[in-house]
C-alpha cells in the first residue's frame, strides 16, 4: 500500500451510549485492513469543561474513552482518546482537519423521533463538511439504555488482560468516582438506589453515615479500584453518596489500580510515581510519562531552595498550591494538551518546569507556560499520539 492511499488515522466520535459502541468493531476492522491508527473523540457541551475541577460529566466521558482505548490497544491497534468542547459537528470536522484524518466513522440514531434530527444536526453536517470520507454505521436491533454508573467488571473485560498494583491511601476527587465493582446495576448516579427501590435499612445506613461524616467522626477510608481515568467503589458506597449530596470535592481512599498488560510504560510509570510520592507526599499528581515525575521532583527541589525551606514535603505542598494547581487550571482552561502529543497536564507542567530552569528561570510561571508553548509550536517538535489530561 502506497503512502498516498494509506489511511493514517480513523476518527471515531463517541456519544457514550451503548448504541454508539457498534462503531468500535467497525473501526477496528478498518484499522486492521488499512493499517490505520484510531482516534476516539467525545465532544462536551460548550462551557462544560471546568478549568478548576473535574466534573462528573467529564470524568464519565474520560473513563468511557479510556475503556475503549484499552480495548483497541489490547487488540494491537494504536489508539488515543481526546475530549473536546463545542458544537459536535463543527468540532468533529475541526479535529479531522487538524489531525489530517482520512476516514470518519459515525453512527446514526435508529429512534424514529430523533433519527432525522440527529442525522441533520450531526451526521449530515459532518458528511457535508468533512475533509475525508465518512462511514455511517447504523445499530441493529434494540438499543440499550446507558447505565448511570460504570460497571468495573464490564469495563475491565473490554480492557483485556489486566494487572493490578496497590497505590495505597490517597486523596481522590469525588467526581472521578464513576462506577461500582458490584452494585452498578442497583445504584443511580448519586450512588443511592432509586427512590422506588430504597429499602428502610439503606435509608437508615445512609443517615447514620451522614451524621458521622458531618460530625467529623473518624471513619475507615473507602476502597476503590482505578481503571483508566475513573474510580469504582468496592467498599464505601454510602460514604460516597453522602459526599456527593453535600458537594464534597475530595475523599480519602485506599486505591488499587488496574492497567492493561499492553501498557508498556506502566511498570516504569508506577515505580517513578511511587518514588515521587514517597519523597513529596503528593498523591494528586498524575503524569503519563515516567520521566515527568523526575522533572517535577527537580522543580520542587528548586522551589524549596528558592523559598529557603528545609522540609521537602512542606515545599512540595506549597509548590503544588502556588505553582502546579494554577498551571493545571490554565492548561485545562485553554485545552493546551491538545497540541502536545502523549501529554497529560502534569507532563506538560514538568516540561515547562525543565524549560524554565534552563531557559528563563526568572520568568513567572504563567509567562513561562506561554513561552514554552510558543517555542514548541515554532519548533514543531511534538506532533504525535496526543493523550488528553
Amino acid at each position: 500500500m502506497s503512502d498516498e492511499c494509506a489511511v493514517r488515522t480513523i476518527l471515531v466520535p463517541l456519544d457514550l451510549t451503548p448504541a454508539g459502541e457498534v462503531k468500535i468493531p467497525v473501526a477496528e476492522e478498518y484499522a486492521r485492513a488499512l493499517e490505520a491508527d484510531v482516534l476516539l473523540l467525545h465532544v462536551l457541551r460548550p462551557g462544560s469543561l471546568d478549568p478548576a475541577n473535574v466534573s462528573p460529566t467529564e470524568a464519565m466521558a474520560r473513563t468511557y474513552l479510556d475503556t475503549f482505548e484499552a480495548r483497541l490497544r489490547n487488540a494491537g491497534i494504536q489508539t488515543e482518546s481526546i475530549i473536546r468542547t463545542g458544537a459536535p459537528a463543527q468540532t468533529i470536522v475541526q479535529e479531522a482537519l487538524i489531525r489530517d484524518v482520512k476516514l470518519i466513522v459515525l453512527g446514526t440514531n435508529t429512534r424514529p423521533v430523533l433519527s432525522t434530527a440527529v442525522l441533520g444536526s450531526v451526521a449530515d453536517q459532518v458528511t457535508r463538511a468533512a475533509p475525508c470520507p465518512v462511514l455511517l454505521v447504523r445499530p441493529h436491533g434494540d438499543t440499550l439504555e446507558r447505565q448511570p454508573l460504570r460497571c468495573f467488571h464490564q469495563d475491565a473485560d473490554q480492557a483485556g488482560v489486566l494487572v493490578h498494583r496497590d497505590l495505597g491511601i490517597r486523596t481522590v476527587e469525588v467526581a472521578r468516582i464513576v462506577g461500582s465493582v458490584d452494585r452498578c446495576q442497583e445504584l443511580g448516579a448519586d450512588f443511592r438506589p432509586p427512590l422506588r427501590r430504597r429499602r428502610r435499612q439503606d435509608e437508615e445506613r445512609f443517615v447514620r453515615v451522614q451524621r458521622a461524616m458531618l460530625a467529623e467522626v473518624q471513619m475507615p477510608v473507602i476502597e476503590l479500584y482505578k481503571l483508566g481515568f475513573g474510580y469504582y467503589v468496592l467498599d464505601g458506597h454510602h460514604r460516597v453518596a453522602v459526599a456527593i449530596e453535600h458537594g464534597q470535592i475530595e475523599i480519602e481512599a485506599h486505591v488499587v489500580e488496574y492497567v492493561s498488560v499492553t501498557d508498556a510504560e506502566a511498570p516504569e510509570r508506577f515505580a517513578a510515581r511511587r518514588a515521587f510520592e514517597r519523597a513529596t507526599s503528593l498523591t494528586e499528581v498524575g503524569a503519563y510519562h515516567a520521566d515527568s515525575y523526575t522533572m517535577l521532583l527537580e522543580a520542587i527541589e528548586r522551589f524549596r531552595q528558592e523559598q529557603k525551606l528545609d522540609d521537602l514535603q512542606l515545599a512540595a505542598r506549597r509548590w503544588y498550591a502556588d505553582v502546579f494547581r494554577p498551571l493545571w487550571q490554565t492548561i485545562r482552561g485553554r485545552q493546551l494538551t491538545a497540541a502536545f502529543p502523549s501529554y497529560r497536564s502534569a507532563d506538560l507542567i514538568a516540561r515547562v518546569a525543565a524549560w524554565r530552569a534552563t531557559q528563563a528561570p526568572d520568568l513567572d510561571w504563567q509567562t513561562a507556560l506561554d513561552r514554552f508553548v510558543e517555542s514548541q509550536a515554532t519548533s514543531g517538535s511534538d506532533s504525535s499520539n496526543s493523550r488528553n489530561g
